[in-house]
């Protein structure tokens, strides 16, 4: 067993000398084992631990005998001891959600929070190789994705906090003879034999079915499954971060499908939207917005959250948040400026100009010598507001360029007019001003370039 915890904290460098783990500890036989295994190796990765437990509420004294099962194995290894309480049941009510669900939520929150307190560089559960088993097949079952196929990960985070799984390649039969050989007890959790809890149903019935019926080294082979999943995920998901930044419209049309939908995923996840609440379905409302041919327009998430289209670029409100009122700012020259709209702007000194990126019509290129020491100004559309564009005789309103780009009425006032001695020289999703465009290509440039942040 200690070999099996040393070797994935080697090859997955879970933790490094000196770390202050906290240890979850429910008195079960995993977790039990995770904190003796952990103590013993705690000299030689010079480890500090703390072992925290949570009362979830559900089973009255059994409960409150296991707390002070754990808090005695606490004393017994030399370890920190933290107890929470939660009321899973009530929370389970408001949330409308399974008991499952909700002691997974309360756990995990109490974790996070205890972790902070305890000033633990990370958390550490006892998920073992029968429990990626388990949760590959039930994602199966249930028509996950690639992503879903991967499992439990050794690592992942909750509430800021560093999670690892130590014990990730150890099973419960390698868990069981690893307490009986140091003489250690622990405790059954009555709710485990429970087959109304779907995992239970998978653990006690289902799989051992499938192992006699189908394959005896179905555990196996779903692990297996899990990480070279695991791999090709974690190589996809680099992809889709390297992507993901703010109002990347334009280059998801060339992306193809799975990528484009890993990189909105990644995107929506940074900016704030709940990760559970990106299925399937809100992915692809999101998708056919970002590659559609319209200027703009909206598509709803769960939660309250609507994500919308403004001059090519994509910005996440939440529900009932307001929109801004005029503004006007003066831009930094060089530097970035965040104006009250929600929009970046970013001036970069250069020289001449350059095709349109990834980014599309979210950069400009403007002659620096017409600027000169006059500021740069930011500031929301105004009725009447024209420019004179590159390749258009005479000028054109604003208006009438919004109803071009098919930017909705309501999203127009949050779009920044860039001008200059009081001549609008550009608008983020069209064309340069034709009076203020760089004409030789050494000439000294201001490259432009909008961004828009998700809602506050």
């Amino acid at each position: 067993m200690l070999q099996i915890i040393q070797r994935a904290i080697r090859r997955q460098n879970l933790v490094t000398p000196g770390t202050r783990l906290l240890l979850a500890v429910s008195g079960g036989a995993d977790s039990t084992a995770l904190a003796a295994a952990l103590a013993g190796l705690r000299v030689p990765l010079n480890l500090r631990l703390t072992l925290a437990h949570l009362n979830h509420g559900i089973r009255g004294a059994e409960a409150d005998d296991d707390a002070r099962f754990v808090r005695a194995l606490a004393r017994r290894l030399r370890a920190g001891f933290v107890l929470g309480r939660a009321d899973v049941p009530g929370l389970s009510r408001k949330k409308g959600i399974s008991i499952e669900m909700a002691a997974r939520e309360a756990r995990y929150d109490f974790l996070a929070r205890a972790a902070r307190r305890a000033g633990a560089d990370a958390i550490a559960t006892a998920h073992t190789a029968d429990d990626q088993a388990e949760t590959v097949l039930l994602r199966l079952a249930r028509g996950t994705g690639p992503q879903g196929l991967a499992g439990i990960p050794y690592r992942s985070e909750h509430g800021g906090v560093p999670v690892i799984r130590p014990m990730l390649d150890a099973t419960r039969a390698q868990v069981e003879a690893f307490l009986k050989r140091r003489g250690l007890g622990w405790r059954e959790d009555s709710t485990n034999r429970n087959p109304e809890h779907l995992r239970n149903r998978v653990r006690h019935e289902i799989i051992p079915l499938l192992e006699a019926r189908l394959n005896p080294c179905l555990r196996e082979a779903l692990c297996r499954l899990a990480s070279l999943a695991g791999e090709e995920n974690r190589w996809m998901e680099q992809e889709a971060a390297r992507l993901a930044f703010d109002g990347f419209v334009a280059q998801l049309a060339g992306l193809p499908v799975p990528l484009a939908r890993r990189a909105l995923r990644a995107w929506l996840s940074k900016t704030g939207v709940p990760p559970e609440s990106l299925d399937f379905e809100a992915i692809e409302r999101v998708r056919a917005l970002a590659e559609g041919r319209r200027g703009g327009g909206s598509a709803p998430l769960p939660g309250g959250w609507r994500v919308t289209r403004e001059a090519g670029a994509l910005r996440i409100q939440k529900a009932g948040r307001a929109g801004p009122s005029s503004y006007s700012t003066r831009l930094k020259v060089p530097g970035v400026s965040s104006l009250a709209s929600g929009w970046r702007v970013r001036v970069v000194r250069g020289r001449g100009y350059a095709a349109p990126s990834a980014a599309g019509n979210l950069e400009a290129w403007v002659d620096a010598g017409r600027v000169g020491r006059s500021p740069l100004m930011a500031r929301s559309w105004r009725p009447g507001d024209r420019i004179r564009l590159v390749g258009l005789a005479g000028s054109k309103k604003l208006q009438d360029l919004f109803v071009d780009l098919k930017i909705p009425r309501e999203q127009r006032l949050r779009i920044p007019v860039i001008e200059c001695k009081g001549e609008i020289l550009w608008v983020p999703g069209s064309r340069v001003s034709r009076d203020w465009a760089v004409s030789h290509p050494q000439a000294p440039s201001w490259r432009l370039s909008a961004r828009l942040p998700p809602a506050g």
